[in-house]
This record gives C-alpha cells, sequence and structure tokens, in this order.
C-alpha cells in the first residue's frame, strides 16, 4: 500500500457493534481502520464496551455498555424478550453517548459497519443532526431479511420481499423460536416506520450479488454503491509460512454452521482417499463430530479454532481449499485469503462467491447444496497438480488487484467526494 499522508487529515467516525476480532466482518473492519490511518486520517471508534477491545484511542468512554444475547437467550420467557427488544431495537444509551461524542469531537465523516441488535439505528437521526454524511457497509442483509442470511430452516428463503417481514414470525426464521424471530420482523419494521435509514447518505455494498439484492428489495437503490472490500496482503507473513512437503490434504476454513455447508462437504469427502482439515468453531461442532464418528470419516480432522499464523500455515500447506456455502455468501475473507496464499478454490456456485473464484481460472464451482457435484470438483482437482498451480497463480494475480488498499481507498475517495469530503 502506498503510504501517502493526507494533507487534510479526516477525523473518520467508525461504528461496529465490537471494537475487536470476531468473524470475518471485523476483517474488514480492521483493515479499512488500517487503510484510514495509513493515508493519515484519524480514525474514531464507537462500539460496545468489552476487555478484549483494540486500542480506542480514548474514545471507549463513548462506548455503549456490552449486551451478552446468549444470557438473556439462556433466560426465555417474556422478560426477557422485553429486554432484548428494548435494547436490540433502538438504544437510547447509544443514541445519548453518540450526541456526547460528537458535542465533544469535529467527525468529518461516519463509516458504519455491523450495528443492528447493539448499537442500533437509533445513532442516525444524530449524526445527520450534527451534519456528518454517513456510509455504511453492508455486511449481510439484515436491512431487508430480519434472519439477515435469506435461510430459513436450512432453505434459501426470500417470503419478505416487499418488506413483508412478518413473514420471519410466521415462519420462525431465526432459531426456530416465534420471539426471536417476531422481535427480529418488528425490528425491521420499526426502523422503516422511524424513517431511520433515510439519514444514511450511501450503503456500500462489497459484492455485485448483495448491490442486486438489495435493488431487487427496492432498498434506497439512488443510494447503493458497489465497493468491493480490502485486504492487507503482508508479503513478509505470507512469505515466512513454513512449507511442508510430506502432507497432503485439502481445508476447510470457516464457522461451523449449517449454512455454511460442512455437512455437504462431508459428505462429498465420505470414501475417498483424500484427507480433510476442518477449522473452526460453531453451534454445529459436536454435530459434525458426532457425523465423522458415526462414518467413520477417518479421512477428515476437526481442528477446531485456531490462531491466525496456524490458520496462515494450513493454508499455506494445504493443496487447495474448499468453500460448501449454503448461503448468499457476501464476498467471504475465507475466499480471498486463500487466494493470496496462491490456493486454488473448490467454492460453491452462490451468492458472490462466484465473483472471486473464476469456474475453470481461480477455481472450479459447484453447485451449492450438491454433495455429488462436489465430490467430483474436489478429485478433479486432486489428481491434477498442473491444474492447481495455475489456479493458484491466476488467484493471486486476480485477489491482489480486487481487494488492494490503493483500489479500495480510490473507490472510497469517489464515493466521499459527491459528499464533499476529499479523502
Amino acid at each position: 500500500m502506498e503510504n501517502l499522508q493526507s494533507q487534510n487529515p479526516l477525523n473518520i467516525l467508525m461504528v461496529n457493534w465490537v471494537w475487536f476480532q470476531i468473524g470475518g466482518d471485523w476483517t474488514y473492519v480492521d483493515n479499512v481502520r488500517k487503510l484510514y490511518q495509513g493515508k493519515g486520517h484519524n480514525v474514531v471508534p464507537f462500539a460496545m464496551k468489552s476487555d478484549k477491545d483494540f486500542d480506542s484511542y480514548g474514545y471507549d468512554k463513548y462506548f455503549v455498555d456490552f449486551i451478552d444475547y446468549k444470557k438473556l437467550n439462556a433466560n426465555k420467557g417474556m422478560i426477557s424478550g422485553v429486554r432484548a427488544l428494548t435494547k436490540s431495537i433502538y438504544s437510547k444509551q447509544a443514541k445519548m453517548n453518540m450526541e456526547r461524542l460528537l458535542t465533544d469531537t469535529k467527525i468529518d465523516i461516519a463509516h458504519l459497519h455491523n450495528i443492528n441488535h447493539y448499537i442500533t439505528p437509533s445513532i442516525l437521526p444524530v449524526l445527520k443532526k450534527h451534519k456528518v454524511p454517513v456510509v455504511w457497509t453492508l455486511h449481510d442483509y439484515t436491512l431487508i431479511c430480519p434472519e439477515n442470511s435469506f435461510i430459513s430452516h436450512g432453505s434459501i428463503c426470500e417470503k419478505c420481499r416487499g418488506g413483508k417481514f412478518i413473514q420471519c414470525g410466521i415462519n420462525k426464521c431465526k432459531k426456530d423460536s416465534y420471539l426471536a424471530s417476531s422481535l427480529a420482523g418488528l425490528e425491521n419494521y420499526v426502523h422503516r416506520y422511524m424513517h431511520l435509514f433515510k439519514h444514511v447518505d450511501y450503503f456500500l455494498c462489497p459484492s455485485e450479488f448483495l448491490y442486486k439484492k438489495f435493488y431487487e428489495f427496492n432498498f434506497f437503490k439512488d443510494k447503493l454503491r458497489l465497493t468491493n472490500l480490502c485486504f492487507n496482503f503482508n508479503r513478509e507473513a505470507l512469505a515466512s509460512q513454513e512449507k511442508k512437503d510430506d502432507e497432503k490434504y485439502i481445508l476447510y476454513v470457516g464457522r461451523l454452521e449449517k449454512i455454511k455447508g460442512v455437512t455437504t462437504l462431508l459428505k462429498a469427502i465420505s470414501g475417498l482417499d483424500i484427507p480433510l482439515k476442518i477449522v473452526g468453531g460453531g453451534n454445529l461442532q459436536p454435530e459434525i463430530q458426532a457425523y465423522i464418528n458415526a462414518n467413520n470419516l477417518n479421512n477428515v480432522q476437526l481442528l477446531g479454532h485456531k490462531s491466525l499464523p496456524e490458520v496462515y500455515n494450513l493454508i499455506t500447506n494445504a493443496q487447495f481449499t474448499v468453500c460448501p456455502s449454503e448461503w448468499y455468501e457476501n464476498y467471504p475473507f475465507s475466499v480471498i485469503e486463500a487466494m493470496s496464499f496462491k490456493k486454488a478454490i473448490v467454492g460453491a456456485r452462490i451468492g458472490g462467491i462466484p465473483e472471486l473464484i473464476q469456474d475453470g481460472k481461480t477455481g472450479l464451482l459447484f453447485e451449492s447444496f450438491n454433495a455429488d457435484d462436489l465430490r467430483e470438483k474436489i478429485v478433479k482437482l486432486w489428481n491434477d497438480d498442473n491444474l492447481k498451480k495455475e489456479f493458484g497463480e491466476n488467484a493471486y494475480q486476480f485477489i491482489s488487484n480486487q481487494v488492494s488498499y490503493d483500489r479500495h481507498y480510490g473507490i472510497l475517495k469517489d464515493i466521499y467526494s459527491n459528499l464533499n469530503v476529499a479523502l
């Protein structure tokens, strides 16, 4: 990344539900933070308080209280439901603390990320009151799908199209719970009724698929902007990974949830003499382990959560990686990271994945949910060393340009200029 200091450094407010490493969404939050700072701008964070927080530069005094929904969910009933309702739909504390922050600090532009359920859109009128331009990167589909992933009971569902959020409660889409699903639908109704989203100047869409989906749902069409993401290619870190030629395996890295398609991957690998390593944790982990045991999948290793350096070493030594997702993935960093290590990928033809994996050029695509198709693609790539190398080189060349800091900064710069903000 070219490290040119801005002649007019900005105070950029970055709002996210947490200010520490958790999930793929944080990867972008942290990367765009580094991008802004590398260009000489000042980042002002706003999130929930946690003892895991990264350096908040002294702004944690404005952070809101941490909400532990796991504890609230453990205490099921009307009382916990009301507590969740009052905190997750409209946060008075977030609104009040944002008012304090903007009174004390001049903010040139606000860049929002995941704020639903924790920070909430209650902060939007405050930002507009102080005449702060607002952009919001859409990491998922919450604003048009209360369940956030377009998945209902394991299948793709778009019944909320046209703002029919009541369908979420009727179909118990969220956690198979009428209460949780109804609250999620109510949240969307309240935000629309209060016209909170009108205060956002632009909604930034990382993938063309997500952009088209919001456009199809008639969500502020004139405010949608396609941006992609950015990723810091640490050349020294990549080059320092230890290469081991004595072990051959394929790799899955990601959350262990039904929507990630891990069960389909296990079905595809069953009976093959191809070792598979699975990295990640999640609510499906016990079920996956039970499936491995019941089907005697001796070629599968469930490794659990690993540190980033450990993950990078596993990617380095893998023959290729697999992304068997079964939901409308946005722009998955698991694919981006693998491509940055010159790895070919077998991925599902769903969501934004085909925008990264170019079939027959940087990897192979298969029909999502189709274990037989996945199996065929795995075997084909496993048995062709030349193809793996060719795909890996192509993947690296493609992704190096697609999500580079300079390219992303240029996109943001053009968007911000329309708001009279000189990035």
